[in-house]
């Protein structure tokens, strides 16, 4: 078969392909839109007790109420409860989880993270996370190991909703798991959720042999201002044979850095230094915040790159009447009248 009813015979399947999948959308919206109505209609009749205890205004009438819920109705008011939780905190929140934990959800969640269907390990995940688990920790930290990804981004969430420190350096070291590794930023965020405990598990991290997690403990000791990790932060931006992992260490030095960083950040961005991280170190002298950064970044105006030298003018504006007095000295550069144009637009300049 040849010509054109070869390109007709080709059209024709791709167009049943086509169909196919528009007919499998179809059936799937129809689906969810049908089972939401559905759990909405079971819910109604204890719609007013879930908005009592929500909004705090139960005193145990409306828990008792939603805890005798059983079938079909029950298990649609464990899925009203596992939405409010993501919206509700404090006391009437724990009350929630009360109603959880009468209704065996929570048992049969930590049972579920062992489930064959990894859909059905992720949403256990999830539950014990918006209903901060405690003794769930250890189970979620083992499906950081999960092979469905899915599953190890929902352990992660769960963990940062939970809190607990001790998950901080198995989810460190998930990040840079072979072949299994935790998106950088949902990691982030989780550790970001631990508090203060977890400023030894970002040490131990900053040395780890794998540039992804280190990555992420540089990001967060910036971002969350672990100022215990500032001496490994400057040894990584000096050393560390990863450019990305340099350049978030010095993006955590400009947040969190001291006078003394001033130093530290200036000589990276000397010309012999890659240019992507001259350009990280430059805006992180102007976030830093110190006057005496202001030669380092008055020198940089005249470099051959424009765009290091419009972030050098961009850090001046952001040091204040010493910086401006530099941007003053160095004339109508074009750099420098880029970063006061913008900075004039942004509100910066009065």
């Amino acid at each position: 078969m040849t010509g054109a009813p070869l390109t007709l015979l080709a059209a024709t399947l791709v167009f049943a392909a086509c169909l196919a999948l528009a007919v499998v959308l179809v059936l799937t919206k129809v689906g969810r839109q049908t089972r939401r109505r559905r759990r909405a209609a079971l819910v109604a009749p204890l719609r007013s007790h879930l908005i009592a205890v929500s909004a705090g205004e139960d005193e145990g009438p409306a828990r008792s109420a939603l805890a005798a819920a059983d079938g079909p109705s029950r298990l649609a008011v464990t899925g009203a409860i596992a939405d409010l939780l993501g919206k509700v905190r404090g006391l009437p929140a724990e009350h929630l989880v009360e109603v959880l934990d009468r209704h065996g959800a929570l048992e049969a969640a930590m049972a579920d993270l062992r489930h064959s269907s990894p859909v059905r390990r992720a949403q256990a995940a999830q539950l014990l996370g918006v209903s901060r688990v405690p003794d769930a920790v250890d189970a979620l930290v083992a499906a950081l190991q999960d092979k469905a990804g899915e599953v190890r981004s929902s352990a992660a969430y769960a963990l940062g909703l939970i809190g607990d420190p001790r998950a901080a350096a198995p989810l460190l070291a998930a990040v840079g798991a072979p072949g299994a590794g935790l998106p950088a930023g949902l990691a982030a965020d989780a550790l970001l959720g631990m508090g203060v405990g977890i400023s030894g598990a970002l040490g131990d991290a900053l040395s780890d042999p794998d540039p992804r997690t280190r990555t992420v403990a540089a990001h967060v000791c910036g971002t969350g201002s672990f100022t215990r990790a500032l001496p490994c932060l400057r040894e990584r931006l000096a050393l560390d044979p990863d450019l990305t992992v340099r350049e978030t260490c010095a993006q955590a030095l400009g947040s969190i850095g001291r006078a003394d960083d001033v130093e530290v950040l200036a000589r990276h961005t000397e010309a012999l230094q890659p240019l992507p991280l001259r350009r990280v170190c430059a805006g992180a002298l102007g976030q830093l915040g110190e006057d005496a950064a202001v030669s380092t970044l008055a020198a940089l105006l005249r470099d051959p790159d424009p765009r290091l030298a419009e972030i050098a003018a961009t850090s001046l504006v952001r040091l204040g009447p010493c910086g401006r007095a530099a941007l003053d000295a160095a004339g109508d550069e074009r750099p420098v009248q880029s970063a006061l144009t913008v900075a004039s637009l942004q509100g910066v300049l009065r």
